[in-house]
């Protein structure tokens, strides 16, 4: 070795050694950035935060945050007693349920000191409470109103009393409190309770609650559903014969929990086992199987702080996903250990680095940028895995660059493993034509049949397999109680309270012909009117009511003549009062003053009428979450679509570029098969193609091209990088495999796309050879 090169040599160390120093002190400041954001995070298991703000439309994000927080933490229960056991059975499920830690209110009967207060509020602003009916009817003169209190009068089923009559001479009252019976749908008020009755005659009593915190919570809110599934127990064994049904997000939530939690327990053990067993087997050494897991661990802590630094929490999701980044960042760690185990007795350390350096960067390179388009996916839970992959990679890649030339320096040196077939293989790619065309094309012809069964479908309900037992009791609540769980609403917003209702109070003959026309089949408005329709209501009272006192006398009822002074009602009383019991969630007043009223809706026959008629006037939004979750995942499926052929023709161009037009197109067969066959295993096993397919064929891009990069670096060997290879699609595969076992319907087709994508590359990336090189 020359002057020149020996001290180049020993630049190069001195470099080496502080860039491996000031890795190590970036390490430790990730560890303590750990420990101080651990405290003040926490791991977000709803389905809910999985979602974009999109999803509640063009809603100011204070007003979407509100409501969405309500939404999730409702809960409802219908309890039937058996026959003979009366009601028992109900007030022991409401106490027992109230009782538990974690639950905030907990509504059940209308006592009686409350219906006195309720009848009390009403009659005290009976003129500012007028009903539609009771309005329509005053529209048209007194007489229309006279007749409807005379057919009041003399109903059998009625029960108008004298002393009703004499307190409130034009039914004020009573035609709110009809038109509020009609509001609840099927539901009657029996005993002070709401009760709906099922076609086999048994009454169903409501119960509603609401958690103290967010379903978010995940290990408060698995203990709530815990407690319940053993009070629904002790109800069965105290009282037989008597059936609960509940509904609530926190159910579909702590399902989901659960199951990403047996998947982060069962397949990342068995991702990590199998890993280190792989390991073991071919270098027979612990060495390896500790920088292997040293790098995982590094790229976990570099991920892990890089997502609570920029989200502020983790989603149990990404969590799952982030199983598959084990085996990609293990890659790096083996393909330098497989250099050394093969070629250790010929070079030092360092000079190992500089022979795998290109191809390790390049790798690393089509992989993060491959999980950094995954930042365009409108999910927080997708995002979320971008940032924690591409920082995790990084981290895994450059542990393995500043300090594997140092801990492996003891490294036993063995001959490479499986050498005699590896050598086969390699000369049948070089050799036979049959390997070299016959191959590829069958693998043509197979992605050829199974694209030819392949369909589309952006439905978001691939999102998640709901349960079954779970989605039947919110089916059968909703037929008992007249009121679904459609996620479909009118949101309506205004700087004030007054201009919130009054553009409700514009909205509400829209809706009522929407509901003629039948683009709709019901919906509901909170009974609170504008201070402007209290005062046009009571200019209508004023001038109708001598007409219907008139009228009354004529016909032989005497009426008292009625009060008509103004009764004002502000929201805020209305809130405070006993009257806004299950109303109260669909209103929402923020710190700055503006407020929001939700409406919801059933039996919608066509969302884009209603879509339409929301757009017609200012403040309302139409909020249809499933379609629009299912025109989004169109959009960004084709835009990722455009994108990942974008990121073809540019690869393509590149090894035309390095390889020359032959090698270069010869090269790109593995990279287009590989996304074939991905999709056709996919159409194949059942499964349709979605945003997630297309984002797993994202990732098969930039993974399967590691594998022809590995065999492309001109200072590398064959022998040496298949090697590597081989040892890379095993560990890959055993974390990508795993995927394909989770219970999220989701997360099991993107592992079907990334394993058998990845596989086929690798199986065709001998093709990356150059033709000159030997099987060295």
């Amino acid at each position: 070795m020359t002057s020149s090169n020996a001290l180049s040599s020993k630049s190069f160390s001195k470099f080496y050694l502080r860039a491996a120093a000031a890795w190590l002190m970036i390490c430790l400041g990730l560890l303590l950035a750990l420990v101080l954001l651990l405290p003040r995070s926490q791991v977000n298991s709803s389905v809910l935060a999985l979602l974009p703000r999109q999803a509640m439309g063009q809603l100011p994000p204070a007003v979407y945050d509100g409501f969405t927080l309500r939404l999730d933490r409702q809960l409802v229960w219908m309890v039937s007693p058996a026959p003979g056991q009366g009601l028992a059975p109900v007030e022991w499920w409401a106490r027992q349920v109230a009782a538990l830690p974690g639950m905030g209110a907990v509504k059940g009967p209308m006592t009686g000191q409350q219906q006195q207060q309720w009848g009390q509020f009403y009659f005290q602003h009976r003129n500012a409470m007028i009903d539609d009916q009771t309005r329509a009817r005053l529209q048209q003169g007194g007489g229309a109103q006279a007749e409807w209190i005379a057919a009041q009068l003399y109903s059998a089923f009625a029960g108008v009393g004298g002393q009703e009559l004499k307190h409130d001479p034009l039914l004020l009252v009573r035609g709110s409190q009809l038109a509020l019976q009609q509001s609840t749908g099927r539901l009657t008020l029996d005993n002070g309770w709401l009760t709906g009755r099922d076609p086999q005659g048994a009454n169903w009593y409501l119960i509603h609650g609401e958690l103290a915190s967010s379903s978010y919570d995940m290990q408060s809110s698995h203990r709530v559903v815990l407690r319940l599934a053993q009070l629904r127990e002790q109800l069965a064994a105290r009282w037989p014969g008597a059936r609960v049904l509940s509904r609530g997000t926190l159910f579909y939530s702590d399902f989901a929990s659960q199951q990403a939690r047996h998947d982060i327990s069962t397949l990342g053990l068995a991702t990590v086992i199998g890993v280190l067993l792989l390991v073991g087997l071919v270098f027979r050494s612990p060495l390896p199987l500790l920088c292997c897991a040293l790098s995982v661990a590094v790229g976990a802590l570099a991920g892990t702080v890089a997502c609570l630094l920029v989200f502020g929490e983790l989603h149990l999701m990404t969590l799952v996903m982030s199983i598959s980044i084990v085996g990609i960042s293990a890659d790096y760690t083996l393909y330098y250990l497989t250099e050394r185990l093969v070629h250790g007795g010929q070079n030092t350390p360092m000079a190992s680095l500089r022979k795998v350096l290109p191809a390790l960067l390049a790798a690393l390179a089509t992989t993060v940028a491959a999980y950094l388009i995954m930042l365009l996916a409108p999910f927080p839970g997708l995002r979320q895995l971008a940032v924690f992959a591409a920082t995790g990679l990084t981290a895994a890649c450059l542990t393995v660059v500043c300090w594997y030339p140092l801990l492996t320096r003891r490294l036993p040196v063995r001959p490479t493993p499986a050498l005699p077939l590896i050598r086969a293989w390699l000369s049948a790619w070089r050799y036979r034509k049959t390997m070299r065309v016959g191959l590829p094309l069958a693998l043509a012809l197979f992605t050829l049949a199974g694209l030819l069964q392949l369909r589309v479908d952006d439905d978001i309900a691939q999102l998640q397999a709901l349960p079954r037992q779970i989605h039947q009791q919110e089916e059968d609540i909703a037929r008992l109680s007249g009121q679904g769980q459609d996620q479909k609403w009118f949101v309506v917003t205004g700087d004030s309270a007054e201009q919130t209702l009054q553009r409700m109070e514009q909205l509400a003959p829209r809706l009522a012909q929407a509901q003629t026309q039948g683009a709709l089949a019901g919906y509901r408005l909170p009974p609170l009117l504008s201070q402007q329709r209290q005062r046009q209501d009571l200019a209508l009272l004023t001038q109708a009511a001598p007409a219907i006192v008139e009228r009354l006398e004529r016909i032989g009822v005497g009426a008292a003549i009625p009060d008509l002074s103004p009764m004002p009602v502000l929201p805020a009383d209305w809130l405070a009062s006993v009257v806004s019991e299950g109303w109260r969630l669909l209103w929402l007043s923020l710190a700055d003053g503006q407020s929001a009223v939700l409406i919801p809706v059933s039996g919608v026959t066509d969302s884009a009428a209603l879509q339409h008629l929301a757009q017609l006037q200012p403040g309302v939004s139409w909020v249809d979450r499933k379609a629009d979750f299912d025109e989004m995942f169109a959009a960004y499926r084709h835009k990722l679509g455009w994108l990942l052929l974008a990121s073809i023709v540019v690869i393509a161009l590149s090894f035309v570029v390095r390889q020359g037009w032959r090698q270069g197109l010869l090269s790109m067969i593995p990279t287009l098969l590989s996304l074939g066959a991905g999709l056709s295993v996919l159409a194949l096993s059942g499964h349709a193609l979605n945003l997630f397919s297309m984002l797993a064929l994202v990732l098969v891009l930039g993974i399967g091209i590691n594998y022809q990069l590995f065999f492309a670096n001109p200072r590398g060997t064959p022998t040496t990088s298949m090697l590597a290879v081989t040892l890379a699609v095993m560990t890959t595969s055993l974390t990508l495999g795993m995927l394909i076992f989770s219970h999220t319907q989701a997360i099991a087709s993107f592992g079907i796309v990334l394993f058998s994508g990845i596989l086929t590359a690798f199986i065709l990336s001998p093709l990356a050879l150059p033709r000159g090189r030997g099987n060295n």
